[in-house]
């Protein structure tokens, strides 16, 4: 006797109950089953598409973002040969204006003995031509991240930069002597160092008087000295210098004299915009922090935007020559700076994101694992 829960033919699987003998129930069931799973497969392979779609394109704009983060305000400003815009009065000053070069090509011969006796004076005197300024009138640095002195014009505030224990390699904190300087007339500044004793005189005016340690000049390097500039080329001041003395215990020379600064017609503008590695202070770790978490959804949406997935590997790659690329274009465009560890923290962002989407879009690796294994033999059980 056959048992009354016994299937009847028509109602196996679709395969089965489709063929030409089957009773006409049984083809009709098997319609609306195939009729389902396509309907089923249909819905799946719709949502699949349309989730790829939204993956470009957000990954599109998630580059696009990363873009203006790089190069805003877009100031365009790419290496080239640039007309020397300083040029010499007939009073034997320096005029300085859009773009200046007025540097020693080699570090002074007295920097050794300041760093030995821990004794300089500079004597400036200069004339604003705006009280809206932000530049360096005079700096003895080497590159855009380690200065060892800049006396700077900000609007009508009086900045000095010093290298010395307690500060950064660029000198912050700096020192602010506050409407110090009058535009469109002379300033005579005055910064004197003596075995740790540290000066900052206005217009013959005690300003600012500090006590460092007598050894504190000891850090400075090979330096170069720049007028009305930086020694990196960044943004060009826009006044007149008729005194840029400096005094050592054997060495007194002032850099207005003819001769004393190489002043050639042209020059070739290449601004340095390559920060130091490994960063040197927090801002800088924390903003290759940040850049590193913003490289995770681009790895993450370079695995999802095609079908089959793009493995791991190659979505790392494309990260990186993103990243690369990005910085590469920071040479272009005026005070933006490329970072050698934020490349590397944005490729380790990409892979993070890579991984992570593989895993997600891969979930029989995660049924393999004895947890889903235990649950899908209670499921059965």
């Amino acid at each position: 006797m056959r048992k009354q829960n016994a299937r009847r033919p028509w109602d196996a699987w679709p395969v089965v109950c489709a063929g030409a003998e089957a009773p006409e129930p049984g083809r009709q069931q098997c319609r609306r089953w195939t009729a389902e799973a396509g309907r089923v497969t249909g819905e799946r392979v719709y949502a699949g598409a349309a989730a790829r779609a939204v993956c470009r394109v957000a990954l599109v704009g998630m580059v696009l973002v990363l873009v203006v983060i790089a190069y805003f305000p877009f100031a365009w400003s790419p290496p080239r040969t640039v007309d020397n815009q300083v040029t010499r009065g007939a009073d034997g000053s320096l005029r300085f204006a859009g773009m200046n070069y007025a540097r020693t090509p080699d570090p002074p011969p007295w920097v050794e003995e300041v760093r030995a006796s821990g004794t300089i004076q500079i004597q400036l005197e200069v004339n604003p031509q705006s009280g809206q300024e932000q530049a360096s009138m005079m700096m003895l640095a080497s590159d855009y991240s380690h200065t060892d002195i800049a006396i700077e014009q900000y609007n009508s505030n009086l900045m000095v930069w010093l290298h010395r224990p307690g500060s950064d390699i660029n000198g912050d904190p700096h020192y602010v002597i506050p409407e110090a300087l009058e535009p469109q007339r002379w300033n005579s500044v005055e910064v004197t160092l003596l075995r740790g004793d540290l000066h900052i005189n206005v217009g013959g005016r005690p300003r600012l008087t500090e006590h460092l340690p007598p050894d504190a000049l000891r850090a400075w390097g090979p330096s170069q000295i720049a007028l009305g500039d930086e020694v990196h080329g960044g943004h060009p001041w826009q006044g007149q210098i008729r005194r840029a003395r400096v005094r050592t215990p054997s060495y007194d020379v002032d850099y207005i004299t003819p001769g004393a600064l190489p002043i050639p017609r042209s020059y070739v503008y290449l601004p340095d915009h390559l920060e130091p590695f490994p960063p040197v202070s927090r801002e800088q770790w924390l903003r290759a922090f940040l850049d590193m978490l913003s490289f995770i959804p681009v790895g993450f949406l370079i695995i999802l935007y095609r079908r089959p997935p793009v493995r791991p590997v190659p979505a790392t790659l494309l990260t990186a020559t993103l990243a690369v690329v990005l910085g590469a274009g920071k040479f272009l465009f005026d005070g933006r700076h490329t970072s050698v560890a934020v490349i590397v923290l944005q490729v380790a962002g990409g892979l993070l994101g890579a991984f992570l989407a593989w895993w997600l879009a891969h979930p029989k690796h995660r049924n393999d694992s004895p947890c889903a294994q235990r649950h899908s033999d209670a499921a059965g059980e």
